[in-house]
């Protein structure tokens, strides 16, 4: 029988296309590695592409292109600068266009951007026929039931919250057997993710870019200003418990917010109303995921969209004893709709989305780094450098003597958080490896803490984790305890949790074996992981760009493929 491939394709805010071939994901990235910009909006053509030169095919091989949103603003009209869309709001007359303007026609022009959507895509060599579209919010739900369910006859509550995605910010659904009834909705006027990004911009950063850098500052806040703050925040927004969505508590949508926010706080601490904003973010996440499992009595938990980037409050969800599972897609902001709504089109072509299976812990689906190229970029450097038949075993070496190494091996890891395959890798048990590691190349806010991996079977020796749960994405966070002292450098200072990631040796086995090299030399089982890129860049595609970040940075350690580079 011959196979049937489908790619799936997200347009906008950090595109991204994947390619599915009978239901199993074959290949994603995101167009902002082949683009070179961060964040990269708009038509992700390089991602096609890559998608189709990845198993040899061309366009009329592919059964569907499925696009992940209804609508999607003309090119002539998109802002791609998030900041200087948030300082237009911030006027009157910004505010009035966005009520007057933006919001009508937004509703009303149901086919809004669909024809250069298509035309674009025939432009790459697919027949117009060949493109469908499907609801922003399905995208989320598709991603987080067929990619995090346990199993395909189980039922499972799925839970979908963003900033917005057509007339949308949220979904409440039921996923059993290979399918999926949508119960309840929050339309895109009553958003928790609109509130979380307006709240980033007004304090100075990006929107949909910097609300991690919120995130990470709220556990400084003191307990009494922190509750002031709240109390602020509460005001915006609340949930629906009977409904099962999120109800705004402004006359004004939550979208057309800024101003309020502005004057809510001026004069309030940076801290203070980053704890404010998370303690909000958290309590309405744990009140609708409760109050659906109450409705339902389904207690095996999926999600995705923007909202579940926030590892604070899916730790929170984590811990409901209502909660018997808790899946969080990988990277679930918009880019990971495109193998979600892939999958969705399979199950609708073949009318049986059973027989799609769920992600296993392995997301590295990305490009991967061919020996003849890393040897080419190495020999054209002019740095020393050697190839090594144990490579992992030279990266422990020089981990255990103090020195951080960056590392590009093997097929690019999917999304926004690096997980080893283009990665810089460093002791975490000297606290000031943050400091030599933010001088030499990431230049990250000074409160901003770096992240732990530690083998699967050694998580619940460093970390407070249930038995059996792991985090092969990074989308959990966890306590930590009495052996952090180990890791000290790869745990947020203020409160001592730490956004951990979980190897398994069947998912990555070269990354499991630098793990266990490094136990080997030190004693110690976790290592530090953050990404390997500058500041303001995206994640290392692949050799040039490793040596381009390499030689531009402080770095003295370079493992590129099989070669070790030294500065």
């Amino acid at each position: 029988m011959k196979a049937q491939y489908i790619i799936g394709v997200h347009d906008g805010h950090n595109a991204a296309a994947a390619l599915v071939k009978d239901g199993f994901l074959e290949f994603a990235i995101q167009e902002e590695r082949l683009a070179g910009t961060k964040n990269y909006y708009g038509f992700p053509t390089r991602s096609i592409q890559a998608c189709l030169a990845h198993s040899g095919l061309r366009p009329d091989d592919i059964e569907e292109l499925a696009f992940a949103s209804m609508r999607r603003a003309p090119a002539r009209f998109q802002v791609r600068s998030q900041r200087t869309s948030i300082e237009r709001e911030q006027t009157l007359v910004g505010t009035a266009r966005r009520l007057a303007l933006w919001y009508p026609v937004y509703r009303i022009a149901h086919n809004l951007g669909w024809s250069e959507r298509r035309a674009t895509a025939v432009k790459l060599g697919f027949r117009a026929e060949q493109c469908q579209r499907y609801p922003h919010h399905l995208g989320h739900a598709a991603t987080a039931y067929f990619g995090m369910r346990k199993d395909p006859n189980s039922p499972h509550l799925v839970i979908t919250l963003d900033g917005k995605g057509d007339l949308e910010s949220g979904t409440v659904s039921i996923g059993e057997r290979g399918q999926l009834r949508r119960i309840a909705a929050t339309p895109f006027t009553d958003s928790l993710g609109a509130i979380y990004a307006l709240t980033t911009g007004a304090m100075g950063f990006v929107p949909l870019e910097h609300e991690y850098k919120l995130m990470g500052m709220a556990p400084y806040a003191s307990s009494q200003y922190a509750a002031a703050a709240t109390e602020a925040f509460r005001q915006l927004i609340e949930v629906d418990r009977d409904g099962l969505r999120l109800r705004r508590r402004t006359v004004e949508p939550t979208f057309a917010v800024l101003r309020r926010l502005h004057a809510m706080l001026r004069g309030m601490r940076f801290d203070n109303a980053c704890a404010g904003l998370q303690n909000l973010c958290e309590e309405i996440v744990v009140d609708l995921v409760g109050a659906a499992i109450r409705k339902t009595g389904i207690r095996n938990v999926v999600c995705a969209g923007g909202v579940f980037m926030n590892v604070k409050a899916n730790k929170r969800l984590r811990e409901l004893p209502e909660v018997d599972y808790l899946g969080i897609a990988p990277s679930c902001g918009d880019e990971s709709m495109s193998f979600g709504i892939a999958w969705y089109a399979q199950a609708r072509r073949t009318g049986d989305g059973t027989a799609i299976p769920p992600l296993d812990g392995n997301i590295y689906v990305g490009t991967d780094v061919a020996d003849q190229d890393a040897a080419r970029v190495v020999e054209a450097s002019g740095y020393s450098y050697h190839r090594h038949g144990d490579i992992e075993a030279e990266v422990a070496k020089i981990l255990s003597s103090g020195h951080p190494v960056a590392r590009c091996k093997g097929r690019m890891e999917f999304g926004a958080r690096a997980l080893g395959n283009r990665s810089i890798l460093a002791d975490p048990r000297n606290p000031d490896v943050v400091r030599v590691i933010n001088q030499m190349i990431k230049k990250r806010d000074f409160w901003m803490p770096f992240a732990p991996v530690v083998r699967y079977e050694r998580l619940r020796d460093y970390f407070e984790a249930s038995e059996g749960f792991e985090s092969p994405y990074m989308m959990h966070t966890f306590d930590t305890g009495d052996r952090v002292g180990e890791f000290m450098g790869a745990v947020h200072n203020a409160d001592l949790t730490a956004r951990t990631q979980t190897v398994r040796r069947e998912h990555n086995p070269d990354y499991y074996r630098i793990l266990s090299c490094f136990e080997e030399e030190t004693g110690r089982g976790v290592l530090l992981n953050t990404s390997f890129n500058l500041h303001g860049e995206p994640i290392v595609l692949g050799p040039e760009q490793a040596m381009h970040v390499f030689r531009k940075s402080g770095l003295e350690y370079l493992a590129l493929g099989q070669y070790l580079v030294a500065k």
